[in-house]
């Protein structure tokens, strides 16, 4: 109690306003310093991911070196600062322990690094790429734009998936519905020459096709296109193009029935107004 009452007797509205000023500072720099990384990704977009390794880390020594200034100016002695604090944290542990959860959850995540800014990540229904790591929340960047934020304490008690792990590419993986009749062969080729194509492609890595008919009916089989995206950014893109490609080569080799292009088949044609003679009136006498 003595600590505590000489800590409070040592503070003064000088001190309290230097403290507040030096947050405010802080908060300043790391916005700077995040427009300063997204304008080396914009300059330099093979520094991307490099870029983004480095700024978690960097935000945490900033605030941790702020909090060890501000407890420098207002703490009159190791002493008394660290008796005061016990008295607090034991105070008001129990009203933040979600809180402290995340703040731990934040720094195992930097250290262990599961994830990284710019992975494309999947935790529970949330799948996007990971846009800022904090040391309370992970926020996710879906492919709609919605930014979704996950506590840090959540994502040390369930799976997380990465699908590139620090690097640009990643693989996507297409679906298409083709005939059980059809030629195997013939199918596996088209496939293959449609993800070599396509313009997404990343050439540097394998390009596997597949033919199932596991979880289908007997009037469809599933052939699976897995190939690498150059930019995990351009994910449903590619997939997009490849299912095109697919579909139109299958059609004109026969497999798939070319889609009829007349659009009186699927659009509603407009009543049609009954042209009647005209009839003039008599003239009134």
């Amino acid at each position: 109690m003595q600590s505590e009452a000489k800590l409070i007797s040592q503070l003064s509205t000088g001190k309290l306003l230097f403290v507040a000023a030096l947050i405010a500072l802080t908060w300043i720099a790391l916005r700077w310093l995040r427009r300063f990384f997204t304008g080396l990704e914009m300059r330099n977009p093979r520094l991307r991911f490099l870029a983004r390794q480095v700024e978690p880390p960097l935000r945490i020594i900033v605030w941790f070196a702020a909090f060890l200034l501000c407890t420098d100016i207002l703490a009159p002695s190791k002493d008394a600062f660290l008796a005061a604090l016990g008295s607090a944290a034991l105070a008001i542990g129990l009203g933040v322990q979600d809180l402290i959860k995340n703040l731990i959850g934040g720094l195992v995540i930097v250290a262990d690094r599961p994830y990284q800014m710019g992975d494309l990540v999947r935790m529970g229904e949330a799948y996007g790429e990971v846009a800022q790591i904090g040391l309370r929340s992970t926020k996710l960047l879906t492919g709609d734009g919605i930014l979704v934020t996950v506590p840090n304490s959540e994502i040390m008690n369930r799976f997380t998936y990465n699908a590139n792990a620090g690097v640009p590419e990643c693989m996507v993986t297409t679906d298409v519905s083709v005939p059980p009749s059809a030629n195997p062969e013939l199918l596996l080729h088209v496939a293959h020459e449609v993800a070599v194509s396509c313009p997404y492609t990343h050439l540097g890595h394998k390009v596997e096709v597949e033919l199932n008919e596991r979880g289908l009916t007997h009037h469809a089989m599933k052939l699976t296109i897995k190939a690498y995206v150059y930019d995990h950014r351009f994910e449903s893109q590619m997939q997009t193009d490849l299912l095109r490609r697919a579909k139109r080569e299958l059609a004109a080799a026969g497999i798939l029935r070319p889609v009829e292009s007349n659009a009186t088949t699927n659009v509603p044609q407009e009543p049609q107004v009954l042209k009647q003679p005209f009839r003039r009136l008599p003239e009134r006498g």
